[in-house]
């Protein structure tokens, strides 16, 4: 992941046809004749005739059960979508050129710290999605600079989350304190309580719950391997293999960053390459 300032990451229709043929009833007309009974003899006497019993009510139909919704079937899983993350180290991109490529999606840096915001945002980011690319934005955390909310606000007012179908959740970029590395002073508690307040905030403003970025070690060095977030997608760091190393605390990986160093036509700098696993529908499924 590229951070600015000082150092700046688819069930199945059921299809129901009612396939019914028109079928003719034949009706024939039937005359019964009833017996006819003779009159009792006048030194006779009739017996008493009971009273006929009354015709059983009839049975009340059930109500109609309520209409269920079905569930949106889950979409299919695909080949891996390739995807970039850039920042305003970036500079200026051709994103008709980044989409002619194959990219489908991209991460852009919003905000750093409480002090930083990227320059190219809105040119990079709405560029990409005119372009017809998925995008995200994301905001490196520095914990130790200020409150998790603080950061929150901040950043969410630079990203301008929609409800669009073309934006990706916001992203928490976790990572080492660039000059001093380690956690930022921080105990793994205080991490992790930094770390909730944080999607909190996101939750409560966008609905979503944020994408989370970190690398193996970081997370367990700084998180403590925890599972407390394992409900969050993850977009993983993890360079030179050909398969990562998911965290403890989570069951695979949603996102993957795999090099610092690729070549994308329209951006004139390395910029850093990205798999989204699933496929194409379910990307889009994420999306809405």
């Amino acid at each position: 992941m590229q951070a600015a300032a000082a150092v700046a990451a688819v069930g199945a229709f059921g299809l129901v046809t009612g396939c019914g043929s028109d079928q003719q009833a034949e009706v024939r007309d039937a005359a019964v004749a009833a017996p006819v009974h003779a009159p009792p003899a006048p030194h006779q006497s009739s017996a008493p005739v009971a009273p006929e019993a009354p015709a059983p009510a009839p049975q009340q139909q059930p109500a109609p059960a309520p209409h269920e919704t079905q569930a949106e079937p889950e979409a299919p899983v695909g080949p891996p979508v390739e995807g970039i993350d850039v920042s305003n180290h970036n500079g200026k991109i051709d994103w008709g050129k980044v989409a002619a490529d194959g990219k489908k999606f991209t991460f852009v840096l919003a905000t750093d710290g409480t002090g930083f915001t990227n320059p190219r945002y809105n040119e990079q980011y709405h560029g990409a999605k005119d372009a017809g690319l998925i995008a995200g934005a994301y905001h490196f955390a520095r914990p130790s600079s200020s409150s998790a909310e603080e950061q929150a606000e901040r950043f969410l007012a630079t990203a301008d989350y929609q409800a669009d179908g073309k934006t990706l959740p916001p992203v928490l970029d976790l990572e080492v304190a660039p000059k001093a590395g380690g956690c930022y002073g921080m105990s793994v508690e205080q991490m992790q309580q930094w770390t909730t307040t944080f999607n909190t905030k996101v939750k409560e403003r966008t609905g979503k719950d944020a994408i989370i970025y970190a690398n193996p070690s970081f997370w367990k060095e700084c998180m403590g391997g925890t599972d407390a977030f394992d409900d969050h997608a993850l977009w993983l760091a993890s360079y030179g293999v050909e398969s990562p190393s998911v965290p403890g605390g989570f069951g695979d990986w949603d996102f993957w960053q795999y090099t610092s160093k690729g070549e994308v036509p329209g951006i004139s700098t390395n910029t850093d390459l990205n798999q989204y696993k699933e496929g194409l529908a379910r990307l889009e499924r994420l999306v809405r």
